[in-house]
């Protein structure tokens, strides 16, 4: 199975010598590859030709491998040893990648014509370490937001329509399979532009500016290869490593950009006279300086109005007219009136300082391997004094509270938790409960610690948790399960109006912080727990179980799939008889119980709730009303349609299931794509 002819590697390629600094080699495809190898054997492979890379994947069953390069020389050399070698009677080809979710990159509309191959690929690398900044971090910046909304309400409709289509064709199979059932709200859906619910709209951000309260700017080299603290203008797999200001970033606050400024000014200068330590570089995992994260607290404005105040309906340009063959009919240019927009440009302003209340953490992360202790101490301190000497000439002033250090020799950013954190002041570790800022939302006061979980648009995430806890509408005794918690701002909003908050996380620092959180804020009727929700949920509704009023057997006889062959949803007289005897013996106990029911509020990561997670909450029958909130439209209606779909022989199987009421989006991210979703189950 090994190869049967290798090409000659190339001599050194004089394109590269015109190539970016931010230039790195990307990812390419190499078709033809024997289906039965596994990674490892195409790893073995291109081991065997000497090819220079950063990393490889290959699955078996698949005919091709992606192999990522660091350098662009190394691609270069690489596609040229692959290209045309013959692999068990077939020729290998080599081709650029394309970027996951067919996204557009800065090569796009590149003319390579009259290039030679290795032309080409550094005119695409260079083309890419070129990017508009604002293309890559906000890349709806020159979209007018009444289109933004418009766009983002749209995303959320079309995965209705895939609840709805799920539901549907679940429904038809289980009746061919002599499965009778019906899903009551299924025909009024339909009837709805297939939407599973209505949706009523979208919640606007009343900030547009500078509303994120936490920036997280990469430290390395631009294109021109200068020290610059900013964000990378493309992906290492496409094959750019250049860091570009956050110039003309809409979403960036004020204060996150004057700080980053500095940093990369104190970093240049250093550079400049030849001393300082060298900025990290992706292509081959050197260098000292890796992040500078800022963080924000008590800068938001304040919002006098509630969630109402900012929902708006979304409309875009009206579909066009289908005929009877189901193909648009063509309108008359002259008779169309173009679609406007509506306005709404107008917001609060953006945050900044306000008062004694304001606060900034900034936090470094750096690569502690090959550094002795007083280099790293030296360095560090150095970027201390720069920071506080910039942010009290700043106008407004800056309150800079904490400045801590990641130390962190991993190839990705994302350090792990227990990644170690020193006060870049005292050269101590980092006290988790002392090292922190406070911000203020529906009245609460949280702390935030360098890694602590917070939505980054503090006004937005107001109306979004005032809007999860009308919707939850919990009693004052019910018993509220928030899954996926975070550091517990929903159940801590929401402690007041019910009788117990149990909150579950997966990440135990974030646990640690709503437990400080909590007693910030002197609730007391909250608990909170580590671990993953699919373990940790049906151990404590197992828990709670006979702490919990049992359902009322009225409503129990009342499922929410009926019946085809019983239509009028009645009970026969012998269930009557029985449900009449249970109420009494029920009347006639004297148990007090302390929760009257079960809401659940769920907020879960991009990948949704683990299948357990759902198959736990379905089967928990006090559960009657569950709140969805998702940064994720499209794994919201996966977790949707497991919860509603009808199981077993009558459609209850596995729990009654759930029936959609209502769905809003929410904009907590101006002048990006991403979009928030709220959906209220009942059962």
């Amino acid at each position: 199975g090994a190869r049967e002819s290798v090409g000659a590697a190339p001599a050194p390629v004089a394109a590269v010598a015109n190539a970016l600094a931010g230039a790195s080699g990307g990812t390419v495809v190499v078709h033809g590859v024997p289906q039965s190898w596994s990674e490892r054997e195409f790893g073995a492979f291109l081991e065997s030709l000497g090819a220079t890379r950063a990393s490889y994947r290959k699955k078996a069953r698949w005919p091709y491998g992606f192999v990522t390069f660091g350098a662009l020389a190394d691609r270069i050399a690489g596609e040229a040893l692959l290209h045309g070698v013959s692999v068990q009677g077939r020729v290998l080809k080599v081709s650029e990648a394309k970027p996951r979710g067919g996204g557009k990159t800065g090569a796009d509309g590149v003319d390579v014509s009259g290039m030679s191959a290795a032309e080409a690929v550094v005119a695409k690398a260079n083309a890419n370490a070129l990017r508009d900044i604002r293309d890559v971090i906000c890349p709806l910046w020159n979209v007018k937001y009444g289109e933004q909304l418009a766009r983002k309400k749209e995303i959320v409709a079309e995965n209705l329509r895939a609840i709805t289509r799920a539901v549907r064709n679940a429904s038809q199979k289980a009746r061919k399979q002599g499965r009778r059932f019906d899903v009551e709200w299924l025909r009024s859906a339909l009837d709805n532009d297939k939407l599973a619910c209505p949706l009523e709209g979208i919640v606007r951000s009343p900030v547009l500016d500078g509303y994120r309260n936490k920036s997280e700017f990469t430290i390395g080299p631009s294109a021109a290869n200068e020290p610059t603290v900013g964000f990378n203008v493309g992906l290492f797999r496409e094959g750019v490593t250049a860091v570009a200001a956050p110039v003309g970033c809409r979403n960036i606050s004020s204060t996150a950009k004057f700080l980053a400024a500095a940093a990369e000014t104190h970093l240049r200068a250093l550079a400049a006279q030849g001393n300082g330590l060298p900025v990290y570089d992706k292509r081959d995992a050197t260098g000292f300086w890796r992040l500078f994260i800022v963080r924000e607290g008590g800068m938001a404005p304040e919002s006098e109005h509630g969630w109402k105040y900012w929902l708006r309906p979304g409309v875009g340009p009206p579909k066009p007219e289908v005929g009877n063959d189901g193909k648009p009919i063509e309108a008359n240019d002259k008779d169309v009136t173009p679609f406007e927009y509506p306005d709404e440009e107008a917001s609060l302003p953006a945050p900044t300082t306000k008062d004694a209340h304001s606060e900034v953490m900034v936090m470094l992360q750096v690569r502690k391997e090959g550094y002795d202790d007083e280099t790293i101490r030296g360095a560090c301190r150095g970027m201390l004094d720069a920071l506080e000497a910039a942010a009290a000439t700043a106008s407004p002033p800056i309150n800079l509270k904490v400045c801590v250090v990641q130390f962190y020799d991993g190839l990705s950013n994302a350090a792990p938790d227990d990644a170690e954190i020193r006060n870049l002041k005292t050269d101590a570790p980092s006290e988790k409960n002392m090292d922190v800022i406070h911000e203020s939302m529906c009245g609460l006061r949280f702390s935030l610690s360098a890694t602590a979980f917070f939505q980054v648009n503090t006004v937005a995430a107001e109306a979004l948790y005032r809007l999860a806890g009308e919707w939850a509408s919990p009693n004052g005794k019910s018993l509220l399960l928030d899954v996926c918690c975070g550091t517990g701002t929903i159940g801590l909003t929401l402690a007041k109006d019910v009788a117990k908050v149990v909150g579950v996380d997966i990440v135990e620092e974030s646990i640690k912080d709503a437990f400080v959180n909590a007693t910030l804020n002197g609730v007391s009727n909250s608990d909170w727990v580590a671990g993953k929700a699919e373990v940790a949920i049906p151990r404590i509704l197992n828990e709670y179980k006979s702490l919990i009023k049992p359902e009322d057997g009225a409503r129990r006889g009342m499922p929410s799939v009926a019946a085809l062959d019983d239509p009028d949803m009645s009970a026969d007289e012998d269930t009557e008889a029985a449900l009449q005897h249970q109420r009494t013996v029920l009347n006639q106990t004297s148990v007090e119980y302390l929760y009257d029911d079960v809401v659940a509020i769920v907020d879960p990561p991009r990948a949704g709730l683990h299948r357990q997670v759902l198959v736990a909450l379905r089967r928990e029958n006090r559960l009657k009303r569950l709140v969805y909130v998702s940064c994720n439209a499209k794994t919201m209606a996966d977790n949707v349609i497991e919860l509603c779909l009808p199981q077993g022989q009558d459609g209850n199987g596995g729990g009654v299931p759930f029936k959609p009421i209502k769905a809003l989006a929410l904009d907590l991210f101006p002048h990006t794509e991403h979009v928030e979703a709220i959906m209220l189950l009942e059962r």
